[in-house]
């Protein structure tokens, strides 16, 4: 077709592609970055100088905005491997699909590291369910002093859905 871009692909599973993103008024083609080990995710921003996870096929973000790029790439990969622990694939989900699939996974604990949830119990893994809301309702101020960069933990979970795959 006439005016269209191909991706640029990068060496590390990376690609700069356009995503069709939906808002209020309708959708609008924006710039986003995908990664070969999660077909039908892509990070966008937008709004401008925020970034979410968005589902390719719909145009929906799946997550609240981040303030830094390498911390939705990190959610997109955990996206990735929850649509996996199901036996799933985004890239052939619709919005109902989608919303089925994060339901019937709600009660799994999640398959990555980092998100546990604390109680007179003890401490455990968070489920699905509990990581979904926290990664929809977060909140503002991300702190580049972690530990561990969230870009090393997304490129680690991308690794594991190379293995799986």
């Amino acid at each position: 077709m006439k005016g269209e871009q191909k991706p640029v692909e990068y060496l590390d599973g990376l690609a700069e592609i356009r995503v069709k993103a939906m808002r209020e008024g309708g959708e609008i083609e924006v710039p986003a970055l995908a990664h070969k080990s999660c077909p039908g995710l892509a990070v966008t921003m937008f709004p401008f100088g925020a970034f979410a996870v968005t589902h390719i096929k719909t145009g929906c973000k799946l997550c609240s905005p981040s303030e830094r790029a390498s911390t939705a790439m990190l959610t997109m990969s955990q996206f990735a491997l929850v649509a996996d622990l199901m036996g799933e694939a985004w890239a052939d989900m619709d919005q109902a699909q989608a919303l089925q699939m994060i339901k019937d996974a709600n009660p799994k604990e999640v398959p990555f590291d980092g998100y546990t949830s604390t109680s007179n119990k003890g401490t455990r893994k968070m489920t699905v369910g509990e990581w979904f809301q926290s990664v929809r309702f977060t909140f503002p101020g991300e702190f580049p002093w972690e530990e561990k960069d969230p870009f090393e933990m997304a490129f680690e979970n991308f690794e594991k859905l190379e293995v799986a795959s």
